[in-house]
């Protein structure tokens, strides 16, 4: 099957059960860069159309690394839909060192601010405080505040949210960034302080 032919397929029909397997499964051996050529919209369109959830891939970290290649050259990665990006927190609370080799680019945080996308904003912050945190010099304090008090801002329940995956991740062994808990706290100060004026 050639990539600009899975790309276009689903315009022309509905997928039957084993049909969409089989473009799962291509999609999973041929991974992200061989779409590239051939635009990463109609790929996002096809990703989006195969509703594809966890228990169907035979290989997690692959579909990980593709769904990264794909969010991070992507203008579009809003039209992405949230199973994705659900998918990615999920990942990364399991099995984060599969992500930690990958090149981090503010381009996605940025793109879903300015799109509003609240709960996907909601979960690549998530991947973002675990796997690139400050404190392992991988992204710029100050950025990664901004935008997550933008989030806090625009959906205060984000905040609880992100905890619970954090005391997830945390349960691999890990310790959550000191610079998380602290814009956790001063999110919490600003709300009391809302609350009572």
């Amino acid at each position: 099957m050639c990539v600009e032919y899975l790309v276009t397929l689903h315009h022309k029909q509905a997928f039957s059960s084993r049909l969409r397997q089989l473009i799962i499964r291509t999609i999973n051996l041929i991974g992200y860069h061989q779409f590239e050529q051939v635009g990463v919209e109609g790929f996002v369109e096809l990703l989006n159309n195969l509703h594809v959830c966890v228990k169907e891939m035979d290989n997690q970290a692959n579909w990980a690394t593709l769904l990264m290649g794909t969010i991070q050259s992507s203008k579009k990665i809003q039209n992405l839909s949230y199973p994705h990006w659900e998918f990615l927190v999920e990942f990364a609370i399991s099995q984060p060192w599969w992500l930690e080799g990958i090149t981090y680019v503010p381009d996605p945080m940025v793109s879903l601010e300015n799109a509003e996308e609240w709960d996907k904003l909601r979960c690549w912050m998530g991947v973002v405080w675990m796997v690139w945190p400050p404190e392992n010099g991988k992204t710029k304090r100050e950025d990664l505040e901004h935008i997550t008090l933008s989030l806090f801002h625009q959906q205060p329940s984000a905040v609880q949210k992100l905890e619970q995956w954090m005391e997830r991740w945390r349960g691999g062994g890990r310790e959550i960034p000191q610079s998380f808990q602290q814009i956790c706290e001063q999110e919490y100060v600003r709300a009391a302080q809302q609350a009572t004026m």
